[in-house]
């Protein structure tokens, strides 16, 4: 019994290991001439936590926000003096990962069926994975150095085994009859700045969030650790909306408020179990009925 007992432990101690792909990021990188002619210009750089600010400084507390472990980047030369840059991120978490990708996603990128989800741009190419973010950049765009692309990309994902699911909170813009495009995936203020900037505090303490477009409307959810902080938060953004410079016109309505912008666009805001919804571009009225199907999506959590 003490033998099979030992034989199991060693059975799940493997499967962990495995599945957590235990391996150096560095050897994700192709190795020289694994295209003909294509070789790594100096040496493979590697970061690790806030080493980060010494490769992208002006972008290193972003990532630092969703959850950064280790970076791999490596520029590579041919014979034709062409480059090609790969960058390689490991995040704490494959929903790390994925908000990293979302933020940098834009409606020109052309989908790909390459690891969880990928973008092919004029001149580069971001991709999602489980935990990793990568992006791999062309010093020119033509057909021949787009397909150079390709292979780098393949040849990393590849050997990637771990797969990805979108973050649970994302099912929340899966609304009947309405397409939510340019949809992003937040961790913190950081984040949330990057699409939209509700004003200094205004909008805070949440444990993830979502932003969207519906046509020329914005859709927001936030997601808090339990109803108390989200009514701590909720009479905060009251406070902190009612006395904004950005924001006038305050209204309280039912359990919620409006305000509107500079540009005369309302925002409607309203509390939901752990949940802030938000909608801009619309009046209360015509905002209710889709709340009422945020909210149905969210009651399936």
């Amino acid at each position: 019994m003490v033998k099979y007992s030992l034989i199991y432990s060693l059975l799940i101690l493997c499967t962990i290991s495995f599945g957590q792909e235990q391996f150096d990021i560095q050897s994700l990188l192709p190795e020289n001439g694994f295209i003909p002619n294509w070789n790594i210009k100096d040496s493979i750089e590697t970061y690790k936590g806030d080493d980060l600010f010494m490769y992208i400084n002006g972008g290193a507390d972003l990532y630092l926000e969703y959850g950064f472990e280790e970076a791999a980047a490596g520029r590579y030369l041919n014979y034709m003096s062409n480059n090609i840059h790969v960058d390689i991120y490991k995040m704490s978490s494959i929903d790390a990962a994925y908000g990293i990708f979302t933020l940098g996603s834009t409606s020109k990128g052309k989908p790909l069926e390459l690891g969880d989800q990928s973008l092919l741009y004029d001149y580069y190419l971001d991709l999602w994975k489980g935990p990793y973010f990568m992006r791999f950049t062309a010093n020119k765009k033509d057909n021949g150095m787009i397909d150079t692309l390709l292979i780098f990309a393949r040849s990393i994902d590849s050997k990637i085994s771990i797969k990805g699911k979108k973050p649970q909170l994302t099912q929340a813009f899966l609304l009947p009859g309405m397409e939510i495009s340019n949809v992003k995936y937040i961790t913190g203020i950081i984040g949330l700045n990057n699409v939209f900037n509700f004003g200094h505090g205004s909008i805070a303490g949440f444990s993830e969030g979502l932003f969207g477009n519906w046509e020329d409307k914005l859709l927001f959810v936030f997601s808090y650790e339990d109803d108390r902080k989200r009514r701590e938060w909720f009479a905060s953004a009251k406070g902190k909306m009612q006395m904004s410079k950005k924001f006038s016109n305050y209204t309280a309505v039912d359990d919620g408020f409006t305000v509107t912008d500079k540009s005369g666009n309302y925002l409607s805001f309203i509390p939901y179990n752990k949940y802030i919804l938000i909608i801009k571009g619309i009046g209360w009225e015509e905002s209710k009925p889709v709340f009422k199907k945020m909210q149905k999506n969210l009651d399936q959590f």
